[in-house]
């Protein structure tokens, strides 16, 4: 997948963060609101590695060293982690889980499994594989470290680590956008911008449908783009309610600059895979994002 920009329903960077929206309205369904998906993945981290130090769950979990040291704050006063410093090296702290937290692991792991069988549940078993295995090397994981975690512990079978794989290959996509794309656009507001310029002249809802924001997000980040120019907004004449877009020539220029640095990030994210695989990947991906190729 070279040449021209790929359509933001062939970009592997937009499928992922699709797929990890999918996977966020199924664990609010299945799972609530207590424990999030990160917080499940520490917590995890430590059944497979109790004792652990807290830069070692966070690699685990592949959390950023801030995110986690919050994660665990939190975790530690709801009773489900304990924290203490290592006898050996008073800078470490090891982390285990409470009483409480095992049980909290054992309750919510049916309603994760669910999650993530909802999620694949379009995709036949063999697809399934196929992605799973795709995605482990999108996501710079080693596979024998991945089927390492799989068998230490019984509830981290492979339905279970899908929505993980998806969220860890979109950290590796968000590196990849800000050293090779842009730091003027987000991979979001390129995605507005890449969708007017398919369609131009469309409503702001619609937008939002292509570019997968929700109506707040939305608003906000047409207000941004509008600020510095790149969007032109206007009242549709028809009806009031509506407000039309379109690309400002500054949108248009910003948008060509970028396009070379944004393919580059989405061959980036797929060169480990063979090349018989990457069209594949991206329609299994569609699947899961329940985005009609």
């Amino acid at each position: 997948m070279t040449g021209a920009p790929l359509r933001l329903s062939q970009s592997p960077g937009q499928l992922l963060r699709i797929a990890q929206q999918v996977h966020t309205r199924l664990w609010a369904e299945h799972v609530g609101q207590d424990l999030t998906a990160p917080q499940y993945a520490a917590l995890i981290a430590l059944a497979v590695e109790p004792g652990a130090d807290q830069r070692t769950v966070g690699e685990r979990a592949s959390l950023d060293k801030a995110t986690m040291a919050e994660m665990v704050g939190r975790l530690v006063r709801r009773g489900l982690v304990l924290r203490r410093r290592d006898p050996a090296d008073g800078r470490r702290k090891l982390l285990t889980l409470s009483p409480l937290g095992v049980r909290i692991v054992d309750e919510v792991s049916p309603g994760v499994a669910r999650v993530q069988q909802s999620l694949l549940e379009p995709l036949t078993e063999a697809q399934r594989s196929d992605l799973m295995s795709m995605l482990a090397r999108m996501a710079r994981m080693e596979d024998v470290a991945l089927e390492t975690m799989v068998e230490a512990r019984p509830i981290l079978d492979a339905p279970r680590v899908v929505g993980y794989l998806i969220r860890v290959a979109q950290q590796v996509h968000t590196r990849l956008w800000t050293e090779l794309a842009s730091n003027e656009l987000t991979a979001p507001q390129h995605a507005v911008l890449a969708a007017l310029a398919e369609e131009p002249g469309i409503d702001q809802r619609t937008v939002g449908e292509r570019a997968s924001l929700d109506k707040a997000t939305m608003a906000e980040l047409i207000s941004r783009l509008v600020r510095r120019g790149l969007v032109l907004r206007r009242r549709d004449p028809s009806d009031g309610r509506r407000n039309l877009l379109a690309l400002a020539p500054a949108g248009a220029q910003l948008l060509e600059q970028v396009n070379p640095g944004v393919t580059e990030v989405q061959n980036r994210m797929l060169a480990p895979l063979e090349p018989e695989e990457r069209e594949r990947c991206v329609e299994l991906l569609a699947v899961v994002a329940r985005i009609a190729q």
